[in-house]
Order: structure tokens, then sequence, then C-alpha cells
């Protein structure tokens, strides 16, 4: 392999002494590839720590000077990584998305990446100089900075693969590779050597914090091998590629908390409708009809963006939250060739532990279950152990 791209996330570069722990991979990898372009994220806490500062003034996601303001800490890194590359005797220097550049559409706080330009990175590259670019920005048609949303530094680092036919993506983080299931809430859960886009794609969108949604999607649209592995120890990490085989049951993603949307559609409207409406925005959503109202049940972390989203379109009457008695969270359960029969065999399954459940969508590659958040754990380990993921 010739070129690779490595993408740092906000642990791996927390302090000075990490981000030297960066160049000492790089340098290692430097042995190995002739061309390496670094992606780094915010130091950790950072872009938190911005987020309450622009919000304390009264300016919210979608703001222009939002992204301004929240884009500045991978500046900051992308400078300190290149000093520290330049102090062990590797040229470099970094780059802000203007930079770049990267081109993304004019949606603050969540821009589509448009277009990467590779012309100054392969020039830099050709002169052995090891480009470090800030992750999760972009500029706009408007000429102003953008940010690509949480995670966003996972599609930086992809897109800029695509851009300069890299043989390699890696992601590093604090965590070694994809799991069958979040490790902090089941000890049961089996690293994933290989996974292919589609199944990883169902597990980022339904909630899996390996990778961002969108990060993937586009990885498998322009066919990029992702590596995601961990900065703190040497580990063969998990392998995101078209040549990985689907599994009957590959993993499940997890949604700890969930809100409830009632909507009254308007005459006409499908359910679908709705779904299409958020999707394009990367909320996920499940369906629940009661006494002739459309419950929308999403992560609660997108309940607020997807009320008004709901509320700006033309589709619905009506819209407000639904409070459930219980509070409620979803395991989806990603494989292949999964259908309805795939889920009443879960919801047997779990009634045999006295656990309540009800099915969310159903499609070839997941399956929602709804469980009561106090029976959440219980759920995860019984339905591991009944799609053979133990092993």
């Amino acid at each position: 392999m010739a070129r690779i791209v490595q993408k740092f996330g906000g642990t791996s570069v927390a302090t000075l002494d990490r981000i030297k722990n960066v160049t000492d991979i790089v340098a290692e990898n430097k042995l190995k590839y002739k061309d390496i372009v670094v992606v780094v994220s915010a130091m950790a806490g950072v872009t938190n720590k911005f987020v309450d500062c622009v919000n304390s003034l009264g300016a919210n996601e979608g703001h222009p000077e939002y992204d301004t303001v929240l884009s500045s800490g991978e500046l900051v890194t992308a400078g300190l990584t290149a000093i520290a590359l330049e102090n062990v005797g590797i040229k470099s220097r970094s780059y802000a998305s203007w930079q770049v550049p990267i081109f993304t559409n004019n949606n603050y706080g969540h821009a589509i990446i448009q277009n990467v330009d590779p012309v100054n990175l392969n020039k830099d590259l050709a002169n052995g100089i090891v480009p470090v670019v800030c992750g999760f920005q972009g500029v706009s048609q408007e000429e102003k900075t953008t940010t690509l949303g949480r995670g966003g530094s996972d599609l930086t680092a992809v897109a800029v693969s695509s851009a300069i036919e890299a043989d390699l993506c890696e992601i590093y983080s604090d965590v070694d590779g994809v799991y069958t299931v979040d490790p902090n809430l089941y000890t049961g859960a089996q690293q994933i050597d290989e996974i292919c886009y589609a199944e990883m794609l169902e597990m980022a969108s339904q909630g899996a914090k390996v990778l961002q949604e969108q990060s993937v999607l586009y990885a498998m649209e322009k066919k990029v091998i992702v590596r995601v592995a961990s900065s703190f120890i040497k580990a063969p990490g998990t392998i995101i590629s078209p040549m990985a085989k689907s599994k009957r049951f590959c993993g499940m993603a997890i949604t700890p908390a969930l809100s409830q949307v009632q909507l009254s559609l308007k005459d006409g409207v499908l359910k679908e409708d709705i779904q299409n409406l958020l999707a394009k925005n990367f909320i996920q959503c499940d369906f629940v009809e009661n006494r002739g109202k459309t419950n929308v049940m999403l992560d609660k972390r997108h309940a607020s963006v997807a009320l008004t989203l709901v509320r700006e379109s033309n589709l619905i009457s009506d819209a407000r939250y639904k409070f459930s008695r219980k509070p409620l969270s979803k395991i989806s359960v990603v494989g292949s060739g999964l259908n309805i029969d795939s889920s009443q065999n879960f919801i047997t399954e779990l009634k045999k532990h006295k656990i309540d459940s009800f099915i969310g969508i159903v499609t070839s590659h997941k399956v929602n279950i709804i469980v009561a958040t106090e029976q959440l754990l219980e759920a995860i380990s019984v339905l591991h152990k009944y799609c053979g993921l133990d092993k």
C-alpha cells in the first residue's frame, strides 16, 4: 500500500502526551507507506465547552457563527500535531477545511460534503510532507465555515481518502474495533474482525458510536476501505470493506433513551413520507399506531430537531411530545436476510424471560425491538445469546 489516511479522535489527541503518541504512530507508518494524510478532531471536551459558550449567548445549531466557534478546536489540534511531527523530523503542515478545500452545502451544523479538491494535498504529498487536516469542518457555497455534525471527523477522513485515492482509511479512537454490542453494556460483547458496508451502516445509523453514519455511507458509495482501531494499544481492529461477507446476525446497536413524538398526518401523507424527511437529516425512527395517531419513536438526542423538521414541513397538522409511563429503549439486531418472522422469534424469546417488547421497523438488514429501559440490559443479554453472538 502506498497511500493512507489516519484519523485521530478527541481522546487520541486529548493532551500533548497523547499528541506525541500520535506522532509515534505516524512515524511508524511512515516506514510502511509512501504517503500519509492525518485528520484530527478537537481535543476531548473542547467542542462541548464551545457549545456551552455559544448557547449562553443565545446561538444554536443552524446559526453560521455557531459552526465558526465549534470548528475552532480542530484548528488548535491540527497545528499542535503538525508541530509535534516536525519535532520528530517529519515534514508537516496543517490544513483548515478552506485550505484543502472541502466544499459542503449550506446546512450549518450538519453540512453534507459535496466535493474535496485533492490538488493541494497531492502537491504536499509529492514533496514528502504529511498534511494534517482539520476534521469536522467544511466550507459552504457562501464561503463560510460549516461543521459536519457529531463524529464529523470520520466523514472528513473518508472523504479525503476518496479524493486522494488512498488505499486505506484508518479511524483511531479509544476503542479497538467494532463490537457485536457496546461492551460497556454487555460483558459478553465480541470484537468483529471484518464487516460489510451495509451491516456497518445499520449499526452506525441505529446507535453504535464507533463511526458516524454519514462516514459509512460515504465509504460505501466511494468504496473506501476503513479500519477502526485504538491509538492506545496495538491490535488488528475491525476492517470495513466491500469484500466482507454478510452474516445472518452481525451485532446489535443500542439506543438507550427514546422519545415519542405524536403526529397528526395530513390527508394523503404516509408514514414513509415522515421517515424519508427525517432520514435526509440522518435521523432514524420507528412508528407506533395508537388510536388513530401516529407516534414516532426516536433517539432522545434527536427529538428536538425532529420535532422542528416535521413542524416546518407540510406533512402534519399537529406534532407534540408524548410521554410514556415507563422510559423506553431500542435494540437493533443487525444482520442479513432478516424479516418479520425473525422479529417474532425475538419477541417470543424475550417473552420466555418475562421481558415485554414490541416490534419497530423491520428490514432485511435490521429488526428494531422496543423494550422498557429497566429491562434493557437483560434484553441485550437474552438476544445476544439467542443470535449466537456470544461465541
